[in-house]
């Protein structure tokens, strides 16, 4: 997984959202296919990036994009992943709003 590309995406995406004050802006929203690909692409890097790579801004700012990367992946381990990292958010505002993005996540499951 290239983890400069993700942050870089990231900073894109906070930039756009500071300039715009419009969290529906459509360059937020082509961040966001962005970070779904690079997340999607291969589970194995991506858990091994949020259990041992990613710092708490980070986690937070990518955490919009979950629901979309565990409907596409069907990865129980990452939603497993998200929510052992999120347990690990310092800032318990930060926390409490991760965890609502992982409570998304876990509804795009199919159904076995």
């Amino acid at each position: 997984m290239n983890v400069e590309e993700l942050k870089a995406i990231v900073a894109e995406r906070i930039r756009i959202g500071d300039e715009t004050q419009d969290e529906w802006d459509y360059g937020i929203e082509q961040c966001w296919k962005k970070e779904i690909e690079i997340l999607s692409r291969d589970m194995t890097a991506t858990i091994n990036f949020i259990e041992n790579e990613c710092d708490d801004k980070t986690f937070c700012w990518i955490g919009e994009v979950f629901d979309d990367v565990a409907e596409r992946t069907q990865s129980k381990d990452f939603l497993a992943a998200i929510t052992k990292r999120a347990a690990k958010v310092v800032d318990p505002e930060e926390r409490r709003s991760v965890e609502i993005d992982i409570r998304y996540a876990s509804y795009k499951f199919d159904d076995d």
